[in-house]
């Protein structure tokens, strides 16, 4: 095999900044051992039926071949210098205490590194984080930590002997980093304000608002003493702050009215959570080669995001006194072996990066578990203050305040947008004719949080859930019957004001519960448990969640394309983390051009950059004039390309590989259908894939390898390559193909004539220009979420007052996922999304500060995952909602099944005790305390 780095002209240079190019390698799975992405021919995926046999990716993975990031060594990458560096990183345990530097004296001698790099390193060469992660990387000397984990300096060893040796000696001890005097604690300005008020109007849930965020815009407050200040003027006639105010204290007021009225009923709680490891499969790890003679860096990364890496890295170089000895940056992306979004946008790459800059060789960076816990990206813990009020006569819900304080730890990362999306998400499945909903982002000095799976609405819906539990029980009616009263229909807004994109299900998923035995038996199970286990106590608790999938700034990319021997292969942007990625794509297929793909690469980087496209401005703070503006050019587009998340790829990424198919169908496969029949127009009504074959009317059915040849032999269309954007609505292009207009929800177009490449290649496609194309408002930015997936959870459980054990009896979950592209993949998100709910809601905690993940000495031994004991496998069911037609879309249900699992174990725990908590985890300690208050 070609090295990668062998020949400088064989790079494809996507992108230049500042004289770098930049390129995305190959998948390395499908490049390096043998592992490939199409299956081989003996083992056949598809299996017969409606599902497949076994995931595209199972066989690689099962046979241990290497396919994560993680895997890979030097020697295992051709081209590479075969010899192996690592690298260690140093980070403070404390934060209270000047960072005076580090006794090297610790370090044994047999095991010295030959580089150390520090501030003062970076600072000689110029290297700076990217603006995203703020400053220090690392702590200069004399300088206060920013937060338990700082990172101080990195060590290069030559050999592994060197690396562990030291690695044993400096990991635990407590004598390798110095500190000084004491310091005040680092502080900063709050990362984001929001603020959501909405009051509907006259007209009701589907008028028009008297005020909102997407109607009247968002303000924001100013910041005094490291504190928010919101606005006090109020003014109903007055700007957008000004009549914000004026609502939102007409709401406060009037719940207040009502409720000393006797008119409304007003459930007031502090409800919190808790900080949370995602305990990803694979820790973080980067191995990196700064090849000096080809003046190139290669990088094999474990991240969600290399897109972005790519860009920020190139910049990050351009800025520093490298620029000129690096021309080329290559990723080589990998399979990602877990990320629950704590891959996403992490910091870690960098510091890699920064090793590979000042290594001899190529060096590996990777985290064990203690590391991983100390640095890696964690869940928000989130503090709030909740007012729910409910009508006494009706049920009906007339207002919620929530008053939100989010812990986004040291750096800011994905702070900003979880505390929006936690904030715009707490109304769940409920219609609310008013709110006044804040959320605010903190600096402090815990581990930084990131985009872990949920995004804030885990903890936003949650405590929403426990608010409906609980005024269900204070106004003696029936959990569900008050649901159903509040249950959001098609056509309403939601709490900024907008109206959903997708229908919403949310009262079939409420009476199916209703009709369970686990419901209508409730009270007579519970006292059948008890009379039959003394000692144990019983109980029932439901809860309902819908979570958002989306960013408001989606940009996917397809590739679909059909060999000369009728065989299709595929490119997708999206990376696989696990979710079956791979195999639901390529399945995608077979609906439209009559078999799946045989090949389906993910985590494509490199090819879609035959389309030329090009961004400016943050798709979030453009202005519609920017916009308008940049849309005159064909090739601009508001994003080029998005980080994967785990519920992003069944409806985004789904509907580029539609495009991509529909216009192979269309343009490719249908005019070569047409010559070989030698028939007039032949559209797509008209046609049925049957077998493999197509059949149109009495005319002799064709396979793809008779359809292939023919276009094949004509030169035309065999393969299409799509840039899509979805701003809360998919953007619209105009193309012209022979002299015919066409309107595609695409905006950007790449096609292939002929071609021999097994894999999508960016060399063999022609971009097509648009000749117009309509960008969703930038208003829409203010929608915050328009597409929802609701799942909802009934459990029972059994719990031991004398040790606070929680037991689940059972387990019955309902999901609406739209349509199912792979229903095994749907239920493997159902089981993993029950265990995660579990381990949030009873079990899995890291404390904050000094005692949490950031001293360095948390791993398995003292974080309590859920263990196969905890969750029941073999009691519990699900029910997925069948489509309501063949037009549903694909709905992205990764993060929400953990969401009711939390809410209706807190509630299951009430049910059978007595006593209602607000904070999870309900850990076996919470608890035994609180049914044991004379035990201390």
């Amino acid at each position: 095999m070609q090295g990668f780095h062998s020949d400088r002209r064989k790079f494809i240079k996507v992108c230049t900044i500042a004289g770098i190019s930049v390129f995305a390698a190959p998948s390395l799975w499908r490049r390096i051992g043998g592992a490939r992405a199409e299956v081989p021919d003996p083992m056949n995926w598809r299996g017969s039926g409606n599902n497949p046999a076994f995931r595209m990716d199972g066989v690689a993975k099962v046979t241990g071949q290497k396919i994560f990031g993680r895997d890979f060594r030097a020697e295992d990458m051709p081209g590479w210098d075969r010899k192996q560096h690592y690298a260690l990183i140093l980070r403070c345990n404390r934060v209270e205490r000047r960072f005076t530097g580090v006794d090297w004296r610790q370090v044994p001698e047999d095991c010295q590194p030959y580089a150390r790099i520090t501030a003062d390193s970076l600072d000689e060469k110029r290297v700076k984080l990217p603006p995203f992660y703020g400053d220090a990387m690392l702590l200069p000397e004399g300088a206060s930590p920013h937060y338990y984990g700082h990172a101080v300096a990195i060590l290069l060893f030559d050999t592994f002997e060197k690396y562990n040796g030291a690695k044993q000696q400096l990991q635990f001890n407590k004598n390798v980093i110095r500190y000084g005097d004491t310091t005040p604690p680092y502080t900063r300005d709050p990362y984001a304000s929001w603020r959501i008020i909405r009051v509907e109007g006259p007209e009701g849930p589907s008028g028009e608002d008297l005020y909102s965020p997407l109607q009247d815009g968002l303000f924001f407050p100013n910041y005094r003493n490291r504190k928010v200040v919101w606005p006090t003027d109020a003014d109903k006639s007055g700007d957008v702050s000004e009549r914000g105010i004026f609502y939102a204290q007409k709401i406060r007021a009037q719940s207040q009215k009502e409720s000393r009225a006797g008119n409304w009923h007003l459930v007031e709680g502090e409800y919190k959570t808790q900080i949370i490891d995602p305990m990803m499969m694979e820790p973080e790890a980067a191995n990196v080669w700064f090849d000096r003679g080809e003046q190139t860096l290669h990088l094999v990364l474990t991240s969600q995001s290399p897109q972005d890496f790519q860009e920020l890295a190139a910049h990050m170089i351009a800025e520093s006194q490298y620029a000129t000895d690096i021309k080329n940056i290559v990723v080589h992306s990998s399979v990602v072996g877990g990320g629950f979004g704590a891959k996403d946008h992490s910091i870690f790459p960098y510091y890699g990066l920064v090793a590979g800059l000042f290594a001899k060789a190529p060096v590996r960076l990777a985290n064990n578990r203690f590391e991983q816990f100390q640095a890696g990206l964690k869940r928000h813990p989130f503090h709030m203050r909740n007012t729910l009020a409910v009508d006494r006569k009706s049920g009906k819900f007339q207002a919620l305040i929530s008053e939100m304080q989010v812990d986004g730890g040291g750096r800011q990362n994905f702070s900003a947008s979880v505390s929006m999306v936690g904030a715009s998400a707490i109304q769940s499945i409920y219609y609310l004719p008013r709110n006044d909903i804040s959320a605010i982002a903190n600096q402090s000095m815990n581990v930084d949080s990131g985009s872990m799976r949920g995004y804030g609405t885990l903890q936003t819906m949650s405590a929403m859930e426990m608010m409906v539990n609980q005024a269900a029980q204070e106004l003696n009616m029936d959990p569900i019957d008050l649901r159903l009263r509040n249950a959001f229909q098609d056509g309403w807004r939601n709490t900024q004001g907008a109206v959903p994109r997708v229908g919403v299900r949310y009262t079939e998923l409420l009476k199916r519960a209703q009709q369970h035995p686990m419901w209508r038996e409730r009270a007579d199970r519970k006292q059948s448990f008890e009379a039959e286990n003394p000692g144990l106590l019983f109980g029932t608790g439901y809860a309902i969640a819908t979570k958002d999938y989306g960013t408001g700034a989606a940009s996917p990319s397809a590739a679909v394309q059909l060999d000369g021997q009728g065989r299709l292969s595929m490119a997708v942007e999206f990376m696989e983390m696990g979710t079956g990625v791979g195999t639901s794509q390529a399945m995608l297929l077979e609906s439209i051009l009559g078999q799946p793909a045989q090949r389906c690469d993910v985590g494509e980087i490199d090819a879609w950059h035959a389309l030329e496209q090009f961004q400016t401005e943050s798709p979030y703070t453009m202005s519609q004039d920017h916009q308008d503006q940049m849309s005159r050019d064909p090739l601009w587009t508001p994003v080029t390309a998005m980080a994967s998340a785990a519920s992003m790829s069944a409806y985004f990424q789904s509907h580029a590989t539609h495009r991509a198919a529909e216009v192979l169908l269309e343009q490719g496969i249908l005019p070569a259908a047409q010559r070989l029949w030698n028939s007039g127009p032949v559209v797509r009504s008209q046609i049925e894939w049957r077998d493999g074959r197509l059949h149109f009317g009495d005319n002799e059915p064709l396979s793809l390898p008779d359809l292939a040849r023919e276009i094949h032999r004509d030169g035309g269309i065999s393969g299409v390559m799509v840039h899509c954007f979805n701003r809360w609505e998919w953007a619209e292009a105009d193309f012209e193909l022979g002299g015919v207009d066409y309107t595609w929800a695409i905006d950007g177009l790449a096609l292939r004539r002929g071609g021999s490449a097994d894999r999508v290649q960016a060399s063999e496609y022609e971009v097509v220009k648009r000749k117009g194309v309509r960008y969703p408002p930038t208003a829409l930015n203010n929608a915050m979420v328009t597409y929802y997936a609701p799942t909802a959870a009934l459990v029972e459980v059994a719990v031991n007052p004398g040790n606070g054990e929680v037991t689940i009896h059972g387990l019955q979950n309902y999901m609406d996922c739209g349509r199912p592209i792979v229903p095994q993949l749907v239920e493997g998100q159902i089981e993993g999304g029950v265990a995660m709910g579990i381990g949030h809601a009873l079990y899995e905690v890291l404390p904050a500060l000094g005692e949490g993940a950031g001293n360095g000495t948390w791993n398995l031994n003292r974080y309590q995952v859920p263990l196969p004991r905890h969750v029941p496998v073999w009691n519990q069911q699900h029910e997925i909602l069948p489509p309501e037609s063949e037009k549903d879309p694909h709905k992205g249900i990764a993060e929400v099944v953990m969401i009711p699992i939390v809410a209706a174990l807190v509630e299951a725990i009430y049910q059978a005790t007595g006593k209602r908590f607000n904070e999870t985890p309900v850990s076996p300690e919470t608890l035994r305390r609180a049914l044991n208050p004379q035990i201390l």
